[in-house]
């Protein structure tokens, strides 16, 4: 069974031991500098034990000199379910750095008609179909870009989340470079919007990019502490309450990652998601509708996965309603983080049928997605023969695990 590349390397244990070896360095000399035992890292490279932790891949890229992308391939890009946003990021990064001053003979939109536009954008993206969402971005960018001539605050918010959400595009679909290149220009942009939501938006961004970084840790838990701290005071509308305890929630994230304790941001997001309900809807595009109760226990349950800590993950989950989390790439991340908790308990089956109904939310995204491709790999090779036949091995296909 092959999948969707003629790479010999199928999970990210063979990469290690690749660039190890190019590297020159032992199984021992890795360890020491990524702070495992030598037995772990022979376990990661033959494949018995699948990398299933966002610190220890941050370790090993940082021991071995190498970036996230490096030891998690870059299969998505190839998928054809994917592929028109691929072959739209030549384009985006052009408008990126014109700052939309390109040939282009199109009518320009009005500000409503770009706001209309910037919200079609954000639901494809919280839908995880990027395939109708890339072909959209360069336009976008550049109607945006344009519309700040006239210097109001409302089409620099508009740019602000018009970049942010073509960031985090970019930054899903691996392309963290001129991720970076976009949140810069939406933190640029949110200095002059009349509204605290862009500048957390922006932060929150930056510091995700940054966890993905080996050695960036400190910054990326520094930003998004620093913007929540500094912004839950004045918080008022909808969209700065829901910006501001995204920044809350992944702080706590790279306080996981970085091995300390989260409780305290997350205790300090579910408090902001309190009061949603009473907040008025403010004048501003930026939003996450995404942040409420239920996406707080579900960044609770994403950092007890990360802790390894199964029993606690679960536990989470048995009191978190997926209904109430939005359709897409949320609804999505629940079955997939309920996948990795069951595999780590060894329940395989339980594991299948987790990822399947989020492939079901979000099949672009989880199909991209380099942890459920390590994880599927992981569990056929070491799945009894009806998984490996049956669902398992459909699915690996479909995720491009090479077997």
């Amino acid at each position: 069974m092959r999948g969707m590349t003629d790479e010999p390397d199928t999970f990210i244990g063979q990469r290690v031991r690749q660039i190890r070896a190019r590297r020159g360095i032992s199984q021992q000399v890795l360890a020491d500098r990524a702070g495992v035992s030598r037995s772990v890292v022979a376990k990661y490279e033959t494949g018995l034990r699948p990398v299933d932790s966002r610190r220890t891949l941050l370790a090993l890229a940082g021991a071995l000199g190498c970036t996230l992308g490096d030891l998690t391939g870059g299969e998505d890009r190839i998928d054809p379910a994917t592929s028109a946003f691929h072959r739209s990021v030549a384009d985006i990064e052009t408008a990126l750095w014109t700052q939309g001053s390109i040939t282009d003979t199109r009518p320009p939109r009005s500000l409503d008609e770009l706001a209309e536009a910037v919200e079609l954008a954000s639901r494809l993206r919280h839908a995880g179909d990027y395939a109708a969402l890339g072909p959209l971005l360069p336009d976008l960018l550049t109607d945006a870009y344009r519309l700040t001539d006239d210097g109001s605050a409302q089409s620099w918010d508009l740019l602000a989340t018009a970049a942010y959400g073509v960031s985090s595009a970019l930054r899903q679909r691996g392309h963290d470079a001129l991720a970076w290149t976009a949140v810069q220009e939406s933190e640029r942009a949110a200095e002059r919007a009349d509204s605290l939501a862009p500048v957390a938006a922006a932060q929150f961004l930056k510091s995700q990019i940054l966890a993905a970084r080996p050695g960036a840790l400190t910054a990326a838990l520094s930003t998004a502490t620093g913007v929540a701290d500094r912004l839950t005071t004045d918080a008022r509308t909808r969209g700065e309450l829901e910006t501001v305890g995204m920044a809350r929630l992944q702080a706590g994230f790279a306080e996981t990652l970085a091995g300390g304790d989260a409780a305290p941001h997350i205790a300090e997001a579910a408090e902001l998601a309190e009061r949603l309900a009473e907040a008025p809807a403010g004048h501003s595009s930026a939003r996450n509708r995404t942040f409420g109760r239920a996406n707080v226990a579900l960044w609770q349950m994403s950092s007890a996965v990360e802790r390894r800590e199964p029993s606690e993950a679960l536990r989470i989950a048995e009191t978190l309603d997926p209904t109430a989390l939005p359709n897409g790439v949320r609804h999505a991340q629940f079955f997939v983080e309920l996948g990795r908790a069951h595999a780590m308990k060894r329940d395989h089956r339980a594991a299948l049928h987790a990822l399947l109904r989020g492939e079901h939310a979000a099949p672009q995204h989880v199909r991209g997605m380099a942890p459920v491709r390590e994880l599927v790999g992981g569990m056929l090779r070491q799945a009894q023969r009806g998984l490996t036949t049956g669902e398992l091995g459909r699915l690996a296909q479909r995720v491009g695990v090479v077997v």
